[in-house]
Formats: structure tokens, sequence, C-alpha cells
């Protein structure tokens, strides 16, 4: 994903790039410089098994100690509520945070992970080129005893922990230990307008079936049906994940994302959903100069008006007049994911300290405070939307994580998935490239990753 998680302003974020592919291939040239306790086989740190939630005795036993953590700059928000209430809640931690941009963060934490003074708490970036290079290192601290100690395994859903699970090679994600949590979710619809439906005489969609009924009868009114800009690739890729994901089980999506072996990108689902774009781009139902368009430029004219519908995810609800526009789904629940992971360093010396800062933010105060600051929160027991745009994604995301269809972003599966994928749907969209060479390239760019792996 790329670019994404101001979150509530732009895209998901790739998993790639040259800086972070130059940081793994030093830091794997370099396993002799992990720091003590990097190199061991539980990569436990200088914590015994968590059986139950962190105290406030636990945490003061460490004495007075200072928590260092690494941010995305758009966690700011968030962390000007949890910080104060958790030094107040253990005044014996100081916590002290170094905020970078996400592609700052992506391309430099991996060293940092691996340098001689570790941040204790950071976040990483799901797929192979972060999250995947810290559990190859052994630099990160398996969490599935704090998730068993604290309920998450139940609590927030199999699908919303699944990202931030690997083998222990760091080869493959999706099943196996438990390395990071997230406490931000995802989730994709379609946003309307409201006054427009009501003008054509449509009701808000609430299927794929539903929104291929209205298309043409907006064309024919003289409107534009789906407002587009995908000059980052990434908006079109979306919306052909949406349309794949009810074309085929979830199940089958998430184990190619994550590199299962034996897995396979050329089905008959996704086929269909390439033929779809494909129609859907000739019938006119983007309009036309899309691919000169970003995704933001997108959204802007949108919320002006442009276009009846909107197919894309949560983070550009925070844009839109909750007056003016409403969300729905294109499948039972729909296509989504979790945001980056949190990780605690295998090396930390305050791991009390950090695992009770992720509680902290695993509650249903911290998760109204992000649904508050324009996001989608993992935890949504108690948590209540202030408007009804609001209140329509909160659902649709718990009816999301209900149905298991938080199946993740198909770029995360390789370094240069994003520039292959929608390079390649901008020209099955513009009639260049029919389906089947298309899932082909896709498929020979995630077999090239797993060789590489």
């Amino acid at each position: 994903m790329k670019s994404l998680r101001r979150e509530g302003a732009g895209p998901p974020r790739s998993t790639a790039g040259a800086a972070v592919a130059v940081a793994l291939a030093t830091l794997l040239a370099c396993a002799a410089c992990s720091p003590p306790g990097a190199g061991k086989g539980t990569a436990t740190g200088d914590m015994v098994a968590v059986t139950d939630p962190v105290t406030a005795r636990q945490v003061a036993a460490l004495g007075d100690v200072t928590l260092r953590m690494w941010a995305d700059q758009a966690e700011k928000p968030l962390m000007k509520s949890v910080v104060p209430a958790f030094e107040k809640q253990y005044p014996n931690v100081k916590v002290d945070i170094t905020y970078k941009s996400f592609d700052d963060l992506i391309a430099t934490v991996v060293n940092a992970a691996s340098g001689t003074n570790p941040p204790d708490l950071f976040e990483g970036n799901i797929g192979y080129a972060v999250d995947g290079a810290l559990v190859k290192a052994k630099l990160v601290r398996p969490l599935d005893d704090v998730a068993a100690a604290y309920g998450w395994i139940t609590g927030t859903g199999a699908s919303t922990l699944a990202p931030a699970r690997w083998n222990g090679s760091g080869t493959a994600f999706g099943s196996g230990n438990l390395y990071g949590m997230s406490p931000i979710s995802e989730v994709q619809g379609i946003y309307y307008n409201k006054a427009q439906l009501e003008e054509l005489g449509l009701k808000p969609p609430r299927s794929l079936a539903d929104l291929e009924k209205d298309l043409p009868v907006v064309k024919k009114a003289g409107k534009q049906p789906i407002m587009l800009g995908n000059s980052d690739q990434y908006a079109a890729t979306h919306i052909f994940s949406d349309l794949a994901v009810t074309e085929q089980t979830p199940a089958s999506i998430r184990d190619w994302i994550g590199g299962k072996a034996g897995t396979t990108f050329v089905t008959e689902g996704n086929a269909k959903a390439a033929r779809t774009m494909a129609d859907w781009a000739k019938k006119g139902y983007f309009g036309s100069g899309y691919d000169g368009l970003s995704n933001e430029d997108a959204i802007s004219r949108f919320a002006k008006g442009t276009g009846v519908f909107f197919v894309g995810g949560s983070w550009n609800g925070a844009t839109l007049d909750p007056a003016k526009f409403g969300f729905g789904a294109l499948t039972t629940g729909g296509a989504g994911a979790t945001a980056s992971p949190w990780h605690i360093s295998a090396s930390s010396k305050v791991t009390p300290a950090a695992v009770a800062f992720l509680a902290a933010l695993h509650t249903p105060k911290a998760g109204q405070v992000i649904l508050d600051t324009g996001r989608l929160p993992v935890v949504t027991d108690g948590v209540k939307g202030t408007n009804s745009l609001q209140t329509q994604t909160l659902d649709a995301l718990k009816r999301t994580i209900a149905a298991g269809t938080q199946v993740g972003y198909y770029d995360w599966t390789a370094s240069d998935m994003l520039n292959v994928m929608g390079g390649k749907l901008q020209e099955v969209m513009a009639g260049r490239t029919g389906d089947t060479q298309f899932l082909k390239a896709v498929q020979a760019s995630w077999l090239k990753a797993r060789q590489a792996q």
C-alpha cells in the first residue's frame, strides 16, 4: 500500500521501496550485528511468557524507565490521548516517541530495530520488506501469549490478526506466530451522494448487484457513475479487490496474499473481476482521464458533487460531509484490512511497559478516539459513531470482521506488486490487455517474489 495512513487522507501503503530493499539487504548481510537477545529462537527479550494482563505492580517494579517508541506521524492525534493517560496510570514510565513520515519509517525501522539501542515499541508495515525482515532476523517478540492473556484472539476476530502472523522463517504470513498488533482497521465499500441518488429515484446500493443495476441508470441520466482517480495505480486495484472478494472465498485470497505455497492468482473469480473492470471502463462508468487524476483529487471532486458513487476505503470518508454522503458495502462485509502493526523489540528491557502500552491501544476508549479522529478501530465494542456516515462505516467494519472478509491488500504480496498489478490493470481497463494476460503477469510477479524469499 502506498502512502496510506495518513489515515483518513491517503491510500493504503505500499509494502516496498528501494530504500527498504537496501535496508533489508544490509540487515541480512550483517546478521552478526543483531542486538543481544535478537538471535534467540523465542525472541522474548527479558520477559517470561505473559499469562495474565500486566499489572501496575509489574510495571512499577521496573523502576523509573523510559519507553522508547517509533511511530508514524499520523498517530499523533491518538497519542495525544493515550500517552498522558498511560503516564498517569504508570507514573514511573516516561513515554518518548519519535515520529516519522510513513515513507521514512518503513525505510529506517528495520535498521533501527537491529541496532544497539532499538526502540522498545514501534510500528512496522505488513508484508515482506518490513515485517518479514523483522521476523526473519528475530528482532521482534512473538505476541501469542499477550494476545491470549488479553483476549484479543477471540475478541478482535481472526482476520484482524492474520496479517501479523508469520511462519518462523519470515517467508509467509497469514498464519503462524503472532508478531504484531494494530489498533487501526479499515473497510472498503461504496460512498454515495445522497441528493443525486434521490434525484435519480435510486436507493443506496447494498450489494454489487445493486450497484450494477444503478450504474447504467446514472450514465443514462448524463451523470458520472463512479468518481475514480488512478494516477497512483492503487485506487483501481482496490475496486478490483472489492469485486474479486465477491467472486471467491476470502480465505483463498488471503492465502495468496500471504504467500502460501501452491496458491494462484489465476482464478475465475479474479478473471471475472478483471472483465468487470474492463466493461465498466468501456461503458464510461469511471468517466475519462482517471489515470491522470490522483485519488486525493478524485475524492475532492466527489466531495464537491462530481460522481454519484466513489468506491474506496474508509480513510476516504474523513473529508466527506455526513449530511451529503453515505457508505455501503459490496459484500456481506467488505474487503479491508488492519493498518500497520505495532511490534515489541525482542531485546527490550522494559517489556512489561511495552505490553501495557499495547493494551492501552486496544481498549474501547482508544477505539473511540480512533473513530473520532477519522479512522476505524479494531476494538468496536462500546464505540459509537457521532454522525450517520461514521456509524455506517463502523457498522460495515463490524460486518466485515464478522464475515471474515478482511483479506488484506493484493500489493502486500510482493515488493513490486502494486506497480505490476496497477499497471496491467490500467491496460485491462484501456482494452489493451485481456484478463488472461493480466492474471498471468500478476502470478509471475508473485512467483518471482516467492523464489526470492
